[in-house]
């Protein structure tokens, strides 16, 4: 994420709750099922190896009732809850 803090506040205000949470660098969400957590873009890059700015698709599909919304990276969630690139 190019921004945790607004991320995490968009999907909280959406509904999930969150468990964990350092300042702009890490999220996690109080989900049961899947571990669902967000990394800013510069410190997921680092621990992986790879350029901050990636390549490539950024897609996930999880089931939800979220609705159609952007979010604050840019991807669009539709009401199926997929992220579209």
């Amino acid at each position: 994420m190019a921004d945790v803090a607004a991320t995490r506040r968009l999907y909280a205000e959406r509904g999930l709750p969150v468990a964990k949470s350092f300042g702009r660098r890490y999220v996690e969400f109080a989900t049961s099922n899947i571990k669902l957590a967000l990394y800013s873009r510069r410190t997921a890059a680092k621990d992986v190896g790879v350029s901050p700015e990636g390549t490539g698709s950024h897609r996930l599909a999880i089931a939800g009732t979220a609705g159609t919304f952007t979010d604050p990276d840019g991807f669009a969630w539709s009401a199926n809850a997929r992220v579209h690139s």
